[in-house]
């Protein structure tokens, strides 16, 4: 999952993206799909499905709402989808609270990292016992697949993948008489350079202190979270390694090298805000990028993998599964619905918008749909997942906690990791 707010899209961002996949539909790009999902079902009364999700309403919901339920609802007549568009930040506890008083919604799009620990709660229904989740074991991809993974077990169906890149903006290399960076190095060398006070001008966005934002700067760099065996954070989260890491970016921070982005607060500008108006000269950023800035013609930017550093280049493995609740209502339309997403027409018409697809069988058609995500699928070559443990979410509020109190000099680097690892450790058990 992505981890940034986005602003609300407007009717004419709406008409664009739909415009724009009709168009791709007419030019032959969906050569080859022959299934529009489960079939028609005859129904004496109309059946409602929620579908609580926290999609970008200004690239994804467009789509979703415009492409994707209008066509399932046309192949279904008799089941009427409704779109739960809620907060990422406040989806989770919403979902667990609703399961909790047995009124759950039919259907969540859940961050990746939610499976476990709601598998653990014993709250999804156990995708692996259902008979036709043998075709999409064979059709998804092997590494959105595992995510959905828990004590040898599936809870959940794979629904889009995505990790994030690096953004340069072209004008203030040329300004500056550099070239991209290919090393973690320089790049780090090259934010400070591109750091200019009189113009606003950050060398760099980071866009919070959680995993997702930070990881690929920690794992670059050569330092890890937890084990291989997720059973210990001792030894890497508080390691020499990870604490020349994460001192170098609290350093910067304080410095102004890093914008406000990353200890966020009142009157912060995000990275995605501020990178296409010329505040932050470098950011990483995700697959819904390009088609964000290109609804706010801008154009001025170049992408490419990480830069190496120590650990390689590494970012981090996102994304969406599909989980359906052990007792939702309607568990037949819920699983036509869901069987609906994972086909073609859904799953190409949401890589328009930016979502790559988890299913090999539609790698090909998707770059056809959206050139822009080819850097993408190259990235997830040695991208990583955050850890895959029920304890995720105390382990990734763990170390983002400290370290937003590192960057607001209440601890030092060193501190601020110890506490973090204890807590992690705790997460782990």
């Amino acid at each position: 999952m992505n981890f940034k707010q986005r602003k609300r899209g407007s009717i004419g961002t709406t008409t664009r993206l739909c415009v724009a996949f009709t168009a791709l539909v007419a030019s032959g790009a969906f050569i080859g799909i022959s299934s529009m999902g489960a079939s028609a079902a005859v129904h004496h009364k109309t059946v409602t499905l929620h579908f609580l999700n926290a999609y970008n309403d200004v690239t994804e919901i467009p789509i979703l709402d415009g492409v994707v339920i209008p066509a399932f609802e046309a192949a279904n007549p008799g089941i009427k989808v409704i779109d739960e568009n809620v907060p990422y930040n406040g989806m989770l506890n919403k979902f667990i609270a609703t399961a909790a008083a047995g009124d759950p919604p039919n259907l969540m799009r859940s961050d990746i990292a939610w499976v476990p620990q709601l598998a653990s709660e014993g709250v999804l229904l156990e995708t692996s016992k259902q008979k036709w989740f043998k075709v999409v074991k064979a059709q998804a991809d092997p590494g959105p697949l595992s995510t959905n993974l828990y004590k040898g077990n599936y809870y959940g169906l794979p629904d889009d993948t995505n990790t994030q890149v690096f953004f340069y903006n072209k004008a203030d290399f040329a300004a500056a008489n550099l070239t991209p960076p290919t090393t973690y190095a320089q790049m780090m060398a090259d934010a400070q350079t591109l750091t200019i006070p009189s113009l606003g001008q950050h060398g760099l966005g980071v866009d919070s202190t959680d995993i997702w934002n930070v990881g690929p700067f920690v794992w670059t760099c050569g330092a890890n979270f937890t084990n291989k065996a997720l059973t210990t954070a001792s030894g890497y989260m508080d390691s020499a390694t990870m604490t020349t890491c994460v001192q170098q970016l609290v350093t910067d921070e304080e410095s102004g090298v890093i914008g406000s982005d990353m200890a966020g607060g009142s009157g912060s500008i995000s990275g995605e805000t501020g990178f296409p108006k010329g505040q932050y000269a470098m950011y990483f950023d995700g697959p819904w990028a390009p088609t964000s800035y290109k609804a706010e013609n801008f154009t001025g930017y170049g992408t490419a993998t990480l830069p190496k550093g120590p650990g390689g280049s590494i970012s981090v493995v996102g994304g969406e599964d599909l989980v359906i609740p052990k007792n939702a209502p309607n568990m037949a339309d819920t699983i036509k619905f869901v069987q609906f997403l994972q086909q073609p027409l859904a799953q190409l018409a949401m890589a328009s918008a930016g979502d790559m697809t988890a299913y090999k069988t539609n790698n090909a058609n998707e770059r056809k749909v959206n050139p822009a995500l080819g850097v993408f699928a190259q990235q997830l070559l040695t991208a990583r997942a955050r850890p895959v443990t029920q304890g995720y979410a105390a382990l990734d509020t763990a170390f983002s906690n400290q370290l937003a109190e590192m960057l607001a000099g209440k601890v030092t680097v060193a501190a601020g990791l110890a506490a973090a690892t204890t807590a992690a450790n705790a997460a782990l058990k």
